[in-house]
């Protein structure tokens, strides 16, 4: 509901607040007062274009506020896009346009494209007569509000449509992914099974490089190590020419024996070269097995530079080492196992596919079943009200129609398109004059005539529509009497649920007002001000006099207007 608008510097108005209530809001004045220019402010604040011409003149900048109280939970995930918190269901919204021509956007203060503005608009305000924001003249709109007016029969189909057209284009996709990868695979697959049996045939163990080249280092110095563990063994234990270290060591330990008995301080020592004597011969042994093993073999020297050959060559090619060369062979096998189940995989999706499509098809073609009758019921509900509004010659159609598809599901023998809605492509069509043929609602005349059949489509509608504010520009152009009173009555009812807004030059329409608005123009020294004041009692009542008799008002006029305003009471039941 619009709460209130604020505009400044705008066309005509200087400084301006209006607070709007619920139910039928009625904006009066004569020809050329402003009118219009109240409904282009709120344009503007719904992301209309911003033109420098609407600036006052002599001012550099004009700017619109308006408040809204909302309860549409799709407001709260727009303003959760621009990382804007919601503030107890309050939104504020502004714009201002400079005479450079830029226009700044901002909901609850913070700057947001006018993009956004268009957004969340549409779920605010609906806008019927000479201007386009209307969300019934949007053929996006048709289908959605043709299945909430068919909500008891339709809801559970179009549940189940929705439910299996997800499902399906989930393993649609599923299927896609693992086509790409079993096509990526079969590119790759030679290169993978050469990369697998070289790695298999090479038979690679860990570090096996390592320990490789320790043993050729030994092989290819085994003359000089057996000439080193030679010479140690023999100045150790052997001593061919000299006696060795361990005789003479144990010459050492003999003597030192043979005085312990009378000489305690060698006790210690003896004990520990003792000790060593029994290393030293430990390693003598270690020493001789080592030098008895070491052996100059050059078939063993070639095999394992052939090996090495191979390790290098196998490294550098892959540019891993051995452990990493280990597990992509690990890995590169586990692919291969993968994809010789893709093939099995896809079919069993594929058939899984088929199985969905085929429900689908049949539930979509029972939700295109129940629109058709839906949109009967419709049509002859729009009808009754046109008639009502004095346009009995207007004929109204919902138009739904298969958009063919070649890789669409088959419905009754034809490749339709579908989508999460179903199959049916929804428009509503209208013919304003005999022999005339339909069109979309888009071309139908602007003003009143545009106005009324958007009031007999609203007056059906209005039950499960959730726009909250609905604005009706001169609707009661080219009526009068009784029609003008039907037009207001209708208006009445739909404010029950929704805060209506209307221009008006019909005192029938304006007697059955919850808020009256008067558009005034005066000029101030010099210059032109549009005014708006709130309407009550005795005020009322002469503008109605007004509308009724024209600039002169007369007694008569003024008892008529009250015998209005009588009758609108009863009609509203107060």
């Amino acid at each position: 509901m619009l709460l209130n608008l604020c505009i400044k510097d705008y066309a005509l108005i200087d400084n301006l607040s209006i607070a709007f209530g619920p139910g039928l809001n009625i904006l009066t004045g004569e020809t050329g007062a402003g009118k219009s220019i109240i409904i282009d402010a709120i344009n503007l604040i719904i992301g209309e274009r911003a033109y420098t011409d609407f600036i006052r003149t002599g001012k550099q900048n004009a700017s619109v506020e308006a408040a809204f109280a909302y309860k549409d939970a799709a407001i709260d995930d727009i303003l959760a896009e621009y990382g804007i918190e919601p503030e107890d269901n309050t939104l504020i919204i502004s714009r201002e346009i400079n005479a450079q021509g830029r226009s700044f956007s901002r909901l609850n203060g913070k700057m947001v494209p006018a993009s956004a503005l268009k957004k969340i608009g549409k779920l605010l305000i609906d806008i019927h007569g000479q201007h386009q924001h209307q969300s019934l003249l949007d053929s996006k709109n048709h289908i959605r509000i043709l299945d909430l007016l068919g909500h008891e029969s339709i809801s559970e189909s179009k549940h189940e449509v929705s439910s299996l057209y997800r499902k399906y284009c989930r393993v649609q996709d599923n299927i896609k992914v693992l086509e790409k990868e079993y096509a990526d695979f079969y590119r790759r697959q030679d290169r993978l099974k050469y990369e697998v049996e070289e790695l298999e045939a090479a038979q690679l163990e860990p570090e096996e490089d390592v320990v490789l080249e320790e043993n050729r280092k030994v092989i290819e110095n085994a003359e000089k190590i057996f000439s080193a563990l030679e010479f140690a063994y023999s100045i150790l234990y052997q001593g061919y020419e000299t006696s060795s270290v361990i005789d003479n060591l144990s010459k050492i330990v003999d003597n030192f024996e043979s005085i312990m008995d009378f000489y305690k301080p060698i006790d210690n020592i003896t004990e520990s070269l003792k000790s060593i004597l029994y290393e030293l011969e430990d390693i003598s042994f270690t020493i001789r097995n080592l030098r008895d093993s070491v052996d100059f073999d050059a078939e063993k020297l070639n095999t394992i530079n052939l090996r090495l050959e191979l390790l290098n060559r196998l490294k550098l090619k892959y540019g891993k080492n051995i452990p990493e060369l280990l597990s992509y062979k690990a890995q590169a096998a586990a692919e291969l196992d993968k994809a010789l189940n893709i093939n099995e995989e896809i079919s069993e999706l594929k058939a899984e596919q088929e199985k969905i499509k085929l429900a689908l098809s049949q539930k979509a073609l029972e939700l295109h079943e129940k629109r058709k009758y839906t949109a009967n019921k419709l049509e002859q509900s729009i009808s009754k009200e046109l008639k009502d509004l004095g346009m009995k010659n207007v004929k109204f159609r919902v138009n739904i129609t298969l958009k063919e598809d070649l890789n669409g599901i088959e419905i009754d023998g034809k490749k339709v398109h579908i989508s999460e809605e179903g199959i049916d492509n929804i428009e509503f069509l209208i013919s304003t004059n005999p022999g005339e043929p339909l069109k979309p609602l888009a071309k139908i005349v602007s003003g009143g005539e545009s106005s009324r059949i958007m009031l007999a489509l609203k007056s059906i509608v209005a039950q499960v529509d959730n726009i909250s504010c609905l604005i009706f520009d001169e609707i009661d152009a080219g009526i009068g009497g009784r029609t003008a009173q039907t037009v207001g009555e209708k208006l009445s009812r739909i404010s029950n649920k929704h805060q209506i807004l209307c221009v008006t030059h019909s005192p029938q329409i304006a007697s059955l007002g919850d808020v009256h608005f008067l558009i005034k123009k005066e000029n101030i020294n010099g210059q032109t001000f549009t005014t708006v004041c709130n309407l009550e009692g005795r005020e009322r009542i002469n503008e109605l006099a007004r509308m009724l008799g024209g600039a002169e008002i007369t007694e008569n006029t003024i008892i008529h207007a009250q015998e209005m305003l009588n009758l609108a009471k009863k009609i509203k039941g107060c």
